[in-house]
């Protein structure tokens, strides 16, 4: 094969050439209405493998940050492509039952059964074509490779989608505790945002036209909610949202490790989650609210039951069920009408449902006064947490009280509000999220006093009303409760330390085991957080084999 080298011009015009060939390349297969942009010659700040493909992150010439996805159909071989080609004429004519699971699934075992005889191709090869066929047909086309990706939390497509490249919302890339909005080098076409939508009607069974142009729904994939708009709300055509939740639960431990929280502020919200603290969770979009209220959510003990409610499903419902936590879920979407009715019968039933503690998704409308009666009246059970828009707790305490109509005096019912930030060190395109306030609700309405101060416990935490309720209803003093907050800091600090080599102790598994030996230690006698500690240390190494 001859090899042509080429020469570099003295002045780098061959240089800016193939920087502009590279930006303006595009391409395609002929089973895809998506486009793969050139990614141009940024530099890489990280790359890594998914499931869907290989993803470079890149810093731009223009101030921007890049993700560029190279899936791997868009690089399937001669055979490959010929052989997908085929499976997919072949499903053209089926038609699956409704329902997301059973259409792949139907779609998939038919994909199976059409591929052509004498294909060189082993058993893991014919399935990845058989996956792709699905995928192609009642999936969500390249989109389903940015949601396989586990660092994806956001994708927007803005209209006209055929003109706006999709962007998303990266975690955890070039660093533990960072947040990044990139610019995706995919471009889709008219024709698969419709097969999106489509998709998404039949998945959700709700109609979405000129008459009804907004819709919110589950995808049934990845844990994914979707919001799409059209016209006339979106006068230049169909606009798209995605957010993906977690794939793993997230844990108290695990944000010590990131840096969302030291070890004192995860200690804290422990021992405030086990006293059976009303606590709200506030924060702008995208501060990590409802993933810090799922953290906690493992805090409680095994014996306390749980009324999950929200209107779309994040909290980790499934993952503590299998854990062995009693829960019970109560979803609120209000698809027949206003969602403020719904929900605030929703949390009326929930009130009737039993001794439990009541975990509310997100309180945002005028079922808020509903939970704050609750509250006020002892009907909400054992303990009450929510998360809640708003930028500090005064904020929220003006928010609730001002403009959702809830009395000074019924907020008193909230002990404490933990508030998250959201901030770009540096000015950076990273951003970065962090427990910026922990604090309880003071002795006269819309005061408070920090619980934290700078991330760590503050001076007066010994004297706080929210501890000496505690210490009270455990029979102990507040010396007893600070050694007890003392042996939590220290186990979650060894388990993030511990970490290091993996993600098993962050896991629910061992914030459950530290709870239960912490619970054991309180149960023989006087309290040492030294010995406790120590004691869970060894424990850890003789079940983890690590030593």
């Amino acid at each position: 094969m001859k090899v042509l080298q080429r020469r570099r011009a003295p002045n780098g015009i061959a240089e800016s050439l193939e920087r502009l060939v590279a930006r303006n390349s595009r391409e395609k297969p002929s089973f895809s209405a998506a486009w793969i942009l050139g990614a141009g010659v940024g530099e890489e700040v990280d790359s890594y493998m998914t499931e869907g493909g290989r993803v470079s992150i890149r810093n731009s010439s223009d101030g921007q940050v890049d993700y560029v996805l190279h899936p791997h159909e868009y690089r399937l071989s001669a055979e490959e492509s010929s052989v997908l080609d085929h499976v997919l004429s072949s499903l053209k004519t089926e038609t699956p039952p409704p329902g997301t699971e059973a259409d792949r699934g139907y779609m998939l075992s038919r994909a199976r059964a059409s591929m052509p005889p004498g294909a060189s191709m082993d058993v893991k090869e014919e399935e990845k074509i058989c996956r792709l066929a699905v995928r192609y047909t009642v999936g969500y086309g390249i989109l389903e490779a940015l949601l396989e990706d586990p660092h994806v939390e956001d994708v927007y497509v803005d209209a006209p989608c055929g003109r706006n490249r999709v962007h998303v919302t990266v975690n955890g890339v070039g660093g533990f505790n960072s947040v990044v909005r990139c610019r995706s080098n995919i471009l889709l076409e008219e024709t698969e945002m419709g097969h999106v939508v489509s998709r998404l009607c039949q998945a959700s069974g709700l109609v979405f036209s000129e008459a009804q142009p907004m819709m919110e729904c589950d995808m049934g994939l990845s844990g994914a909610r979707a919001t799409v708009v059209g016209r006339p709300l979106s006068p230049a055509g169909t606009a798209l949202s995605l957010r993906r939740h977690s794939s793993r639960p997230w844990t108290l431990t695990m944000m010590v490790r990131n840096g969302t929280m030291d070890a004192e502020a995860a200690a804290l919200l422990s021992l405030l989650v086990d006293g059976r603290s009303t606590m709200m969770v506030c924060g702008p979009r995208g501060a990590g609210k409802s993933s810090v209220l799922a953290a906690a959510m493992f805090e409680f003990p095994l014996s306390q039951r749980l009324l999950v409610l929200e209107d779309t499903r994040e909290l980790p419902v499934d993952a503590m069920q299998s854990s062995g936590y009693k829960v019970q879920s109560m979803l609120a979407d209000g698809r027949g009408g206003d969602r403020g009715v719904h929900a605030r019968e929703a949390l009326r039933v929930s009130l009737r449902m039993g001794e439990s503690a009541l975990v509310v998704g997100e309180v945002r409308g005028e079922e808020v006064r509903t939970l704050y009666e609750g509250m006020r009246t002892g009907r909400a059970g054992s303990a009450v947490m929510g998360t809640m828009h708003g930028e500090s707790a005064s904020s929220v305490y003006e928010r609730v009280v001002h403009d959702l109509g809830v009395s000074p005096e019924a907020f008193m019912a909230t002990d404490v509000l933990l508030c998250m930030s959201l901030s770009r060190p540096r000015g950076t395109q990273r951003m970065r999220r962090r427990v910026k306030e922990l604090a309880e609700t003071g002795e006269e309405p819309g005061e408070f006093r920090p619980l934290l101060e700078d991330g760590r416990w503050s001076r007066g935490l010994a004297d706080s009303r929210t501890v000496g309720r505690i210490a009270a209803a455990w029979e102990m003093g507040a010396d007893e409760v600070m050694e007890n907050l003392e042996a939590r800091r220290g186990m979650r600090a060894f388990l993030s330390d511990a970490g290091a080599v993996g993600d098993g102790p962050l896991s629910p598994h061992w914030v459950r085991m530290a709870n239960d030996h912490l619970s054991s230690a309180m149960g023989a006698g006087r309290l040492c957080a030294e010995e406790v500690v120590s004691s869970f240390a060894e424990l850890y190494r003789r079940r983890s084999g690590v030593l």
